[in-house]
Parts: structure tokens; sequence; C-alpha cells
């Protein structure tokens, strides 16, 4: 049987070594109010249920109620996860196996929280901890209380040492006023000159309200020696489109073996540039198996189709798709 939302305050209560009448004075209350929100004989507003989560150190989703009562509660979950998430079962060595395929788009932030939630186990060392009086179990546990929060923090930080490691170089593309890209080609060109070990791909969730992106790998980013002057040109354009009104967004995604940012677009019609990249990278993936001659007539396709856009203004595409 799953917690209730009074089972989940007695426990963080119990693991930061709180007596009821000392929770109840970092949150303004008598020791018997929380007693009574233990026992379930109240249930804290949702205000209230803050100041707890606040006072006990944990995400407040950690204390609130999840409805499941029975193993069919969880079945007909496990059917909602196999039709939005891809999910699917199967048996292994003797045990069964939820299966979730880190390559579905629609699973990317799922992913993620489960790759940080894998790793923290191996880092707390859980499958040799025989004692459950072992310190660690307490440090996972807090750790599991403030996962969200953990969670964030832990994409926070690789966004902003990206932006660091990238930061002094698109500052001076902005103080020498370096031109920005005039068209939708040139924005298209710029943006294949980036390898394609960095440049992993483009987004390719259906796309919500116009959202539109491409994936990038974090790690190579941020090491010195696969340092990219193409990305910081792509986010000094990024920043353009920013200030002609787009909205962008950046996003972790971690599988346990590459560690991606994702940066998304909103605007309509940006799938035109995401679908030539990706044609593009395509081909670069294989070039070394095609001949001169396949090689030629590719590029040479390529950069005929661009021409479609050539008169097409980054500044009108975005007033007329914004």
């Amino acid at each position: 049987m799953l917690m209730t939302i009074g089972n989940k305050i007695r426990y963080y209560r119990n693991l930061r070594g709180y007596t009821q009448e000392e929770l109840g004075q970092k949150i303004g209350l008598q020791g018997d109010r929380v007693r009574q929100y233990e026992n379930g004989i109240r249930t804290p507003k949702a205000d209230m249920l803050k100041a707890i989560a606040d006072a006990l150190d944990v995400d407040v989703t950690a204390l609130s109620d999840i409805n499941i009562t029975s193993a069919e509660d969880i079945m007909h979950i496990l059917f909602e996860l196999e039709d939005h998430y891809s999910i699917s079962i199967e048996k292994q060595d003797g045990k069964t196996a939820l299966i979730i395929d880190n390559e579905v788009d629609c699973n990317t932030v799922l992913n993620t929280y489960l790759s940080y939630w894998y790793d923290k186990r191996q880092v707390f060392a859980l499958d040799k901890i025989t004692d459950f009086e072992d310190p660690r179990l307490e440090d996972y546990r807090s750790w599991r209380g403030r996962f969200l929060s953990n969670e964030i923090a832990f994409e926070s930080g690789i966004i902003r040492s990206v932006d660091d490691a990238y930061r002094d170089e698109v500052e001076q593309l902005s103080k020498t006023k370096t031109k920005h890209c005039e068209t939708i080609s040139d924005l298209i060109r710029l943006i294949c000159r980036i390898s394609p070990d960095i440049l992993l791909g483009k987004y390719n969730e259906p796309p919500i309200d116009n959202i539109y992106g491409f994936v990038f790998n974090a790690e190579k980013l941020l090491n010195p020696d696969t340092y990219s002057s193409e990305y910081a040109a792509f986010i000094y354009e990024m920043k353009n489109l920013e200030k002609l009104g787009c909205s962008t967004l950046r996003t972790i995604s971690y599988t346990g073996s590459v560690l991606k940012i994702i940066f998304t677009i909103q605007l309509g019609g940006f799938n035109i540039v995401t679908d030539k990249v990706e044609e593009w990278l395509n081909f670069t993936r294989k070039s070394n198996t095609l001949s001169v001659l396949a090689k030629k007539e590719f590029e040479s396709k390529f950069e005929n189709d661009l021409k479609a856009y050539n008169e097409a203004t980054i500044k009108e595409f975005v007033e007329i798709y914004g």
C-alpha cells in the first residue's frame, strides 16, 4: 500500500529527526495539528503542504498524494505508459522488466529522470547495502525527497557550464557587430557547418505550438578539445531570433551514455530549417560510403534546394510565422 500524505509527512519528519512539536514550530502550528495531519484526521491545504515541504527540505511533490490503492490501479497506470511512452514488457532471467526506448523523443524527460535515478543508486551503492541502518540509505532517501529540485539543479548546472564555455566568443561576435544571417538559406548553411559529432540531429518530437529544435552533445561542447566556434555562431543567431520575438528554450536529455542539450525554437515554419539540416547531417554521416559523383550530386541538389529560401529574410519569416 502506498503512503498517504500523512505517512509521508511522518516519514520525512523522522528522517530529519524532528518531533511533531518541532515541525509544528517551523510551520507556525501546534504539534497536535501535525499529529492530525500524520494520522489522516486532517489534510493540509496546498499552501500548508508547501510550508511543511519547505520545513522538511523536500519537494512538495514528495508529500503529495498519489491515488493508487490496488494492483489494478498500477496496471492501468502501466497501460497508460504503454500508450503514451512506448513502454513494453519483457521477461528476463525469471524477472519481469519494463522496457523504455531511449530513442523515442516523447520519452526525453522520462529517460533523463530514470537515468539520473539509476546513476544516483550507483553512487549510493544501494545494491551493496545489507544494513538497514546504513547512513547511505538515509542520504539516498533525503536525495529522493528532493528529486525534482536536485534534477533541476543538475540540468541548470550543465546549461550554465555550456553558457560559460561559449560566453566570451558569443560576446565577441556581438561586440564586433558580426553580421547576422539575413536569409533562411544563410541560417541553414551556418548550422550545417556544426560538426555532426556535436550537432546530433533535429528535435523530432511532434511539434506543439510550432516548437522545433536541435540536439547537441553537451559533453563535447564542454570539452576543450572539441570546442565548436560554429556552436558559438549558432547561439549568436539564436539570440538574434530572440530579439526578433521568438521564444527559445534549452533542456537537458540524459540516457546514461550521452548527455545532450536540446535547443528548441518556438516559430511556425522553422521545420524548414530543421528538416534541411537533418538532411545534411544524414548525408555527412554516410558520405564516406558514397562515390565522389554521388557526393557532388547531393551537394549540388542541396544547394539548389536552398536557393528557394535565398529571398526569404529571417526578419520577414519571423513576422509571418512568429
